[in-house]
């Protein structure tokens, strides 16, 4: 893994001195165990299961949740001699897209105070530069997208390439254990740990990664998204094609469905929102949360949805109870269900004929948290990412260029269960977009 800037102590000494609202823990046990991650430190989103300090997911309705296992994508950076560091805060529960849904404060970006950091694995973002790696979650974009708004490496497996047991489940047909690196290579490493079936997660698969080899993709399909970005986007899409040309790849510019593409958005929301709904129902105070006594079932049930639950989290909550009552069902979520297959067989059909499908990890830099230049949501390219959760294949989200001194990113898929292969093609990638920075 590469050499890190900062020891440990050193990275201490600044999270404890930080005012963004990240930390919600510091682990205080030494782990001294041998393996390939020895003395390398990370941070991990509160979102998951550990038996030392805070598991709230940033909710005030788990504050006091304290479980009585580790999540195993943890487990298993320690059995490989990671150190955690810090356990960090979120958007609550793991829903929201801004960095600003925490009930602990809202995280915004480290390289520009107003600006988005992402989310919902904000504290995670936040974290990268005071750590060797950082553990997240993604659901629609929740790692890739702050990966993009602070320049860093974020990588989302195949939908069950590493196991959620341990991981509080926001959608459980989407969820992914995911993490930002440094680079490549250092999220090649983490992923060669991680990766595996659990007996305790009957999703997860095996998919190897062990030898994993930076090579050159032969074809590389191109998505024109170019009047959906920024022209200094363009501009650095247009180069990198030209320099993959020249080195002999077979480069096609495909022109997307847009009209289908416009459809991620509200079925992912459909989906999520109504998953969410079935998966949050335990905190109720009385199974999960945070029960007061001498109230009848009724009133705690309410006092801990009202009092507990930040108000972007009832809206989604009462979205997904809208879209799962009986007489919405069939209008609603059988309908996103159905479009979800649809977007899938189509994006199938394009990743299954290239070695790496390449577009925007989004329309530009990080936008603003208010004002004229805050997130244009009716881009497609602010919620494209979201096509690999419903399709469940592997994406990786490169530094691609800068803008104003503010980074932007590059997004590169492939077909399901090839992580080894997008991982070794990430590297070319990696190289080749250093030498056009570089020139």
């Amino acid at each position: 893994m590469t050499k890190f800037q900062l020891s440990f102590q050193e990275a201490l000494e600044k999270l404890k001195n930080d005012k963004n609202n990240t930390v919600a823990y510091f682990f205080q046990e030494k782990n001294n165990k041998k393996g390939v991650l020895a003395n390398k430190f990370f941070s991990i989103k509160s979102n998951f299961a550990t038996t030392e300090g805070v598991s709230h997911a940033s909710s005030i309705s788990l504050l006091n949740f304290k479980p009585s296992y580790n999540a195993t994508v943890f487990q298993k950076l320690i059995n490989a001699g990671a150190q955690p560091l810090v356990k960090v805060h979120n958007d609550e529960l793991g829903l929201g897209g801004k960095g600003l849904f925490s009930a602990f404060g809202k995280i915004v970006n480290p390289l520009d105070k107003t600006k988005l950091i992402g989310g919902s694995s904000s504290g995670s973002a936040a974290t990268i530069n005071f750590v060797h790696f950082a553990i997240g979650s993604d659901t629609g974009d929740s790692i890739r997208r702050p990966a993009s708004f602070i320049g860093k490496v974020g990588f989302k497996p195949s939908y069950g390439a590493v196991s959620r047991y341990g991981l509080f489940p926001y959608a459980t047909s989407l969820d992914t254990v995911a993490w930002l690196t440094h680079n490549v290579l250092d999220s090649i490493l983490v992923s060669q740990v991680v990766f595996g079936s659990d007996e305790n997660d009957l999703t997860s698969v095996e998919i190897d990664v062990k030898n994993v080899e930076k090579t050159k993709p032969k074809k590389v399909a191109f998505l024109d998204l170019d009047a959906e970005i920024e022209d200094y986007v363009v501009k650095k899409l247009y180069k990198l094609r030209n320099i993959l040309k020249s080195d002999q790849v077979e480069i096609e510019i495909i022109k997307p469905d847009l009209n289908l593409l416009k459809t991620i958005l509200p079925v992912y929301e459909i989906i999520s929102y109504s998953e969410a709904t079935s998966n949050l129902s335990a905190i109720n105070g009385i199974t999960f949360g945070n029960t007061e006594k001498n109230l009848k079932w009724e009133e705690i049930f309410i006092r801990t949805r009202s009092d507990g639950f930040g108000l972007m989290l009832q809206k989604r909550l009462i979205w997904g109870s809208f879209f799962l009552e009986k007489d919405n069902q069939e209008h609603f979520f059988i309908k996103a269900k159905k479009m979800r297959t649809l977007i899938k067989n189509y994006y199938e059909s394009i990743l299954n004929k290239f070695d790496l499908v390449v577009f925007p990890a989004f329309y530009g830099i990080a936008p603003d948290i208010q004002g004229e230049n805050s997130e244009k949501s009716d881009k497609i390219t602010n919620f494209i990412l979201a096509i690999s959760n419903l399709v469940g294949n592997p994406s990786i989200s490169l530094p691609l260029g800068s803008y104003k001194n503010l980074p932007f990113n590059l997004a590169v898929d492939s077909k399901i269960n090839s992580d080894a292969e997008l991982l070794g093609f990430s590297l070319y990638l990696e190289e080749k977009i250093s030498e056009i920075n570089n020139e």
